[in-house]
């Protein structure tokens, strides 16, 4: 009786919280050099899979737990939880009490989760419920890995890499330069220099440049440091699907004279635009050959797949919705293009613009509609092979919260066209063909 008290007192809570997850390139960390470069983390200290168990459930909520041990040390770190593959929408709770809440099943996500933990044991627990907006799920694949497939806690310090932004452009002397940003986080509450680390080598395995460089870094805050570097004229480094050549570059965090928490990169040189209508990678116009796709259940199932579809001449997928980052970092490295999509897909109602017929066209929505738009992407916006948005599904509708959705992303995304499939004719799209 006492469990079930616990569990409806979190249940009432559940609608009062809203969905916060961290918003930046999703990236996980090695603690050596050689285990990022194989995507090895089986030795990597502060990484735990998280596979909870079931707990019970309560009516048509499913609750599944696992405890987790934080040790000491992690005092001088954040703790983050990734999640995907969750099947429906969640509620987390973490020592009885309910940190986030997420009505997108689909877009994997990182929450911060350190100001919830103790040291020692904790519990954390994922409510698992029906969505408070199921409709927007409609039209859209469920995965084909296992259920909490890829789930993980991982822990960084409190000075660290909190995200990046990486680009190799051409520029007007016609040879390659590379632009990234490293965004440096100092959660302490007194200034700290943060040293960071980065090497690059070319696509045949050539170090190119590495430096590491220090940043002064306020208390509670965050700053940029800014890389720019002369690649060379290596041309014929340029990335397309036809040539998929891609830099490969280590980011880390140095302390004590030491780097750690490695962060693997991969970049392709040169960028993708958008002018009349059509898709240029480099300045060629792209003749895409389209086809709609979703990943398997793992990388190597995923990997023949995408292999087969190449040889049939297919050069531009379209998934239905986010996928795993593998899935990004797969089509990067085999070469071919990807039409991103936000998880929406509100199919039934889609023809009614009455304001709150189609989802698309409810104002109350707007927060879910680009908690989406953010989600799909912050997470995936450095990977080469992504040459356009959609905004949801074919049949998504369109109104209000497409407008505001189409607005926010075109004021964060430049280069590459934004498309609403569902305009139907109206402003808030890019006119591309597929």
């Amino acid at each position: 009786m006492r469990k079930l008290a616990i569990f409806t007192i979190l249940l009432a809570l559940c609608g009062a919280v809203s969905a916060q997850r961290v918003l930046r390139s999703e990236f996980t960390l090695y603690d050596t050099r050689e285990d990022a470069l194989a995507s090895n983390h089986t030795q990597t200290v502060n990484h735990i899979p998280f596979a909870p168990k079931s707990a019970g459930a309560l009516g048509a909520i499913e609750m599944v737990a696992m405890e987790v041990d934080v040790p000491a040390s992690w005092n001088d770190y954040n703790t983050y939880l990734h999640l995907e593959n969750t099947f429906s929408s969640y509620d987390v709770a973490i020592n009885g009490t309910v940190a986030f809440s997420s009505e997108d099943s689909t877009t994997p996500a990182d929450y911060f989760i350190s100001p919830y933990l103790k040291q020692g044991a904790n519990k954390v627990t994922l409510l698992l419920r029906p969505s408070a907006c199921a409709e927007l799920d409609e039209g859209t694949q469920r995965s084909k890995a296992e259920r909490f497939a890829n789930c993980y806690i991982f822990a960084q310090h409190r000075t660290a890499i909190y995200d990046f932004d990486a680009a190799i452009v051409v520029g007007e002397d016609k040879k390659l330069h590379l632009e990234l940003d490293l965004i440096a986080d100092n959660s302490f509450n007194f200034e700290e220099t943060v040293t960071l680390g980065y090497d690059i080598y070319t696509p045949e395995n050539k170090l190119v440049d590495y430096a590491v460089r220090e940043l002064i870094v306020p208390g509670r805050s965050r700053d940029t440091l800014k890389v720019r570097v002369d690649l060379g004229a290596e041309l014929r480094y340029l990335w397309s699907a036809a040539k998929p050549h891609l830099y490969r570059s280590t980011l880390y965090v140095k302390r004590g004279n030491k780097p750690v928490e490695y962060i693997p990169l991969y970049i392709g040189a040169g960028k993708t635009t958008f002018k009349d209508g059509k898709i240029y990678r480099n300045g060629t116009a792209i003749t895409i050959k389209s086809a709609p796709y979703n990943a398997a259940k793992n990388r190597t199932e995923t990997r023949k797949e995408i292999l087969a579809l190449k040889s049939k001449g297919i050069n531009t997928l379209k998934p239905d919705s986010p996928q795993p980052i593998w899935f990004y970092e797969l089509c990067d490295k085999l070469g071919i293009y990807v039409v991103e999509r936000a998880a929406i897909n509100p199919v039934s109602k889609s023809s009614d613009r009455t304001v709150g017929g189609t989802p698309s066209n409810n104002p109350q929505l707007l927060g879910e509609y680009l908690d989406r738009i953010k989600g799909m992407y912050y997470r995936t916006r450095n990977h080469s092979c992504i040459i356009a948005y959609t905004l949801g599904g074919e049949k998504a509708g369109n109104g209000y919260c497409m407008y505001k959705a189409f607005q926010w992303l075109k004021s964060v995304e430049k280069e590459r066209p934004v498309i609403c499939l569902s305009a139907e004719g109206e402003w808030n799209t890019d006119d591309v063909l597929f």
